[in-house]
């Protein structure tokens, strides 16, 4: 894989516009980070960690395929530079992975930053007194790095997203469902009925859709893949009409079937997330979507949340973490 490489003039008008911003605000701030979405830049020693073991470890996990994307996409995009290049321009990268051996230690040595060098940023430091220890480390704990590079990259899509916030759509959702959710300018409320409201935004090639609708909560069975398969398919035939007369969207359950994971890091605590894709009975579209089901004990309802995108023949992977972000931004009114 090829050295990171950045145009200097490209950087050096953007980080003069970022500072120019910065210098309106009072008080010291650190810098915007920098670094492509879904992106990782990898600090080695020398090249051969990056070409051996280490780096081969690294990409084996994060090269993956991200699961419910009509077209291949890797988890994450890897971006490389050894340490003597790691001047401050690298430093500023958003998802920083540094390698670092160091044969008078006994054992491997975790450490983690938030927000080290610019903002918003995570950085994660592994120093092992060989490549093996090294890559045993990492493979332990692989699955915890990648969700909080995953919040870095959501709390910067809400960083440009907030300032260009609905107020709309976002009264309309709060007064309906009593919490607050981040949607940009752009969108627009498509269908409002008492147990489901579709909010989306229509491009010349592509579209991005909201779906939040809410089934009284009676038990937890109710959040498992069937159930939440069958509620979602329901609420999309009754709401979500295809082009073709007669048509309307349900979920793909033969070639992608969808799957479901259980998170505590929603921001309202537990939910189900589940990712697949969507499709048209009676026509011939489709997407990815990814969706989340809390309870919410105000109401006595199960409240899902979901973001889809229609965007044929194109890569959907970082599109479809726009959507997810402005997911990951609902606030429940003790949180505001």
């Amino acid at each position: 894989m090829k050295k990171y490489h950045i145009s200097v003039l490209a950087l050096a008008f953007v980080l003069l516009v970022l500072s120019a911003c910065d210098s309106k605000k009072d008080g010291p701030r650190m810098e915007r980070s920098l670094g492509g979405t879904s992106e990782i830049l990898v600090v080695t020693q020398n090249d051969e960690q990056w070409n051996g073991l280490i780096g081969d470890t690294i990409r084996s996990f994060f090269y993956q395929a991200q699961y419910g994307l009509p077209q291949p996409e890797e988890l994450k995009k890897l971006a490389h530079v050894n340490v003597e290049g790691f001047t401050d321009m690298f430093k500023k990268h958003k998802c920083l992975l540094i390698v670092e051996i160091n044969p008078d230690l006994e054992k491997p040595v975790v450490e983690t930053g938030e927000n080290v060098w610019a903002a918003p940023q995570r950085v994660v430091k592994i120093i092992a007194p060989d490549r093996v220890s090294w890559c045993k480390t990492f493979n332990d704990r692989k699955e915890a790095y990648k969700v909080w590079y995953d919040k870095v990259e959501r709390e910067r899509m809400l960083s440009i997203f907030r300032p260009n916030k609905d107020a709309n759509i976002a009264a309309r959702v709060k007064e309906k469902l009593g919490f607050d959710i981040t949607i940009p300018q752009g969108y627009s409320i498509c269908k409002d009925e008492p147990d489901f409201m579709w909010i989306h935004k229509e491009l010349e090639k592509n579209s991005f859709g909201i779906f939040i609708y809410t089934t009284p909560y009676k038990d937890t069975i109710q959040l498992e893949m069937s159930n939440l398969v069958t509620v979602r398919d329901r609420m999309t035939q009754r709401y979500v009409p295809g082009p073709v007369e007669g048509s309307f969207m349900t979920t793909e359950k033969q070639e992608m079937p969808p799957v479901v994971n259980y998170t505590s890091n929603f921001p309202t605590g537990f939910a189900a997330e589940m990712r697949g894709m969507w499709c048209l009975v009676g026509d011939h579209m489709g997407g990815p979507f990814v969706s989340y089901t809390f309870p919410d004990d105000r109401t006595g309802n199960l409240v899902t949340v979901e973001g889809y995108i229609y965007y044929p023949n194109q890569k959907k992977r970082d599109d479809l973490l726009q959507v997810e972000s402005m997911i990951y931004s609902i606030k429940m009114p003790e949180e505001e």
